[in-house]
């Protein structure tokens, strides 16, 4: 009895030990995270809120979910700069690229920096700006605004924009027909597969998808799957293609979205963001819900970190350009789109853009575009210094615009990270900003146009005075006098009293005669072009706010611009 007693109680030693290691055995190769979905942007960290009320008040429909994902930032830049699965253009800024043996992945791309990699998974450095955001678009089907018109209207300038047709049960379909078909098999929003195409084999095509590849005759892949850099890759995405009995561009397409859908937007990855940053669980969660997501090295359970579309750091920038674009040109920019923005635990302040230039060097500017030439001269015909290939690298702007050619196009003189000096077209730099408060310096001008004096915002009654050089004057809104120190607004009654002449004042841009720019101003311009309101004559004079004459989307793109602290109202 007594030795029997003695097993046992070893055995229950033994049990007892072995449940007090093996957690700790299975918490050294697995971690669990739990995850949940906040709606308003209330439910936002105050780092975030700052930036979404700024967009809200340029997109009042646009509505903002805030993604907890439990992870720490410190685990997520661990587990993310360990050299080899992220990747920067090969001509980026040396200090975006990583100085470890192994830099170079394959041509073209380098390892891609620490320092740039936290720039690109900061959320905040991307929520402030109503382009960069759209990486962080819900990218799932919506019926109300996908059409065919609109999805040909995304395709026009693309080798889809062709005459091919397709006959499945003898209905023709085109190209616009066959990624509508795809966004409702593959509950994916068409714009997204359009856009996913494109970035995939540019839009002017590839071999991959014109089903004349050689030895590949009659097979197509539109999202190179399979196209590895292992030998050929044209022969390995059509290989795949052909094993997966896609032999026309309607199976490709539809199948191959399908695939996408079910591997990435479908499994809970369904921004372009989350296609880069494997940061979520494999369900989609809706607001209120939560979710437990175990990390683990064991290929038996799910691993967070690894499964991305892409390696580039800068493609969901670069996506979401191409998106906004796409909005824009359908005219649904202002439809209820759902904004899908991560937050992690203990965020640190900021997460700059590496550069090697300072204040001291100029006002400093992004680039807001890719193959960007630096000039000798304010001139496309002037000799190129350097081929700025990356999206966001900061220039140190000398002057800004310095100059303007014979298009009638501005030209600012810069200072790149190399210490060149030269030229780049204005269009292409917007300024870098810490805080959404911060504004482009605004210059009060006015002048008299006829029996009106048009003025740009900002500028003051003491301010015009001096401007039109007047000796006597008194402003008016109604009956009541307005004091020197304010704005002057569109509508208010100027009295010359030295020559008994009045002036009815027009104040570019403030279309509701507040006095100021707002996003009331962007809003009646838009519904003027919409023919949803009409405007009396002096809002219809204030809505010119590019001076060209006359009210279109340019008018109210500016004050957009505006509104973000990117560009002033001049003379």
């Amino acid at each position: 009895m007594k030795k029997s007693v003695k097993v046992i109680s070893v055995l229950c030693i033994i049990t007892i030990l072995f449940s007090i290691i093996l957690p700790s055995i299975v918490n050294a190769s697995s971690t669990s995270y739990t995850q949940t979905i906040k709606s308003g942007i209330e439910q936002f960290p105050e780092s975030y809120r700052k930036y979404l009320y700024k967009i809200q008040d340029l997109h009042p429909n646009w509505t903002f979910d805030a993604y907890y994902t439990g992870i720490s930032w410190n685990t997520l830049v661990e587990k993310e700069t360990d050299c080899g699965h992220n990747r920067i253009i090969a001509s980026a800024n040396s200090l975006w690229k990583c100085n470890r043996p192994t830099s170079n992945v394959e041509s073209g791309y380098a390892c891609a920096s620490d320092a740039i990699i936290k720039y690109y998974m900061d959320p905040r450095n991307f929520i402030g700006d109503d382009v960069k955001i759209f990486q962080f678009l819900e990218i799932s089907y919506n019926e109300k605004i996908s059409t065919v018109d609109s999805i040909k209207t995304t395709i026009a300038s693309t080798f889809m924009n062709s005459d091919y047709k397709y006959n499945k049960d003898g209905i023709y379909l085109s190209y616009a027909d066959i990624i509508l078909e795809a966004a409702k098999q593959s509950k994916m929003s068409p714009f997204s597969i359009a856009t996913k195409i494109i970035q995939e084999v540019g839009s002017k095509g590839s071999e991959s998808v014109f089903g004349r590849y050689p030895g590949y005759e009659g097979y197509y892949n539109f999202f190179n799957y399979g196209a590895n850099d292992e030998g050929n890759a044209i022969e390995n995405g059509l290989k795949y293609a052909r094993d997966k009995g896609w032999n026309n561009p309607y199976t490709a397409i539809v199948e191959g979205a399908k695939l996408l859908a079910n591997s990435y937007t479908n499994a809970g990855q369904n921004t372009a963001y989350f296609y880069k940053w494997d940061v979520v669980g494999s369900t989609i969660l809706t607001s209120g819900n939560t979710q437990t997501v175990v990390s683990s090295t064991s290929s038996s359970e799910n691993q967070l970190f690894r499964h991305q579309y892409m390696t580039n750091v800068e493609d969901p920038t670069s996506q979401a350009r191409n998106t906004y674009s796409t909005y824009v040109k359908n005219g649904i920019i202002d439809e209820k789109l759902n904004f899908i923005i991560p937050i992690y635990d203990n965020m640190p302040a900021a997460n700059k853009l590496p550069t090697n230039l300072t204040t001291k060097d100029g006002a400093l500017y992004y680039l807001t575009g890719t193959a960007v030439r630096l000039r000798e001269a304010p001139s496309t015909s002037a000799k190129a210094l350097a081929t700025l290939n990356t999206l966001d690298e900061i220039v140190a702007v000398i002057e800004r615009e310095t100059a303007t050619d014979s298009t009638g196009r501005k030209w600012d003189k810069v200072k790149i990270s190399s210490g060149q000096i030269g030229y780049i077209a204005s269009q292409y730099l917007s300024p870098c900003q810490d805080d959404t408060t911060q504004q482009v310096q605004q210059k009060a001008e006015a002048k008299i146009d006829g029996t009106n004096i048009k003025a740009t915002p900002t500028t003051t009654v003491s301010k015009v005075g001096e401007l039109l050089k007047l000796t006597k004057y008194e402003v008016y809104s109604g009956q009541t006098k307005i004091t020197e120190d304010s704005n002057l607004a569109t509508g208010y009654i100027l009295k010359d009293l030295t020559n008994n002449k009045q002036y009815t004042v027009v104040v570019m841009g403030d279309v509701n005669g507040d006095g100021k720019i707002s996003s009331s101003d962007y809003v009646r311009i838009k519904n003027k072009l919409r023919e949803k309101v009409t405007l009396d004559e002096f809002q219809n004079k204030a809505s010119d706010a590019n001076f060209d004459g006359k009210i279109t989307s340019a008018d109210y793109v500016k004050v957009k611009n505006v509104l973000r602290g990117k560009t002033t109202i001049n003379m």
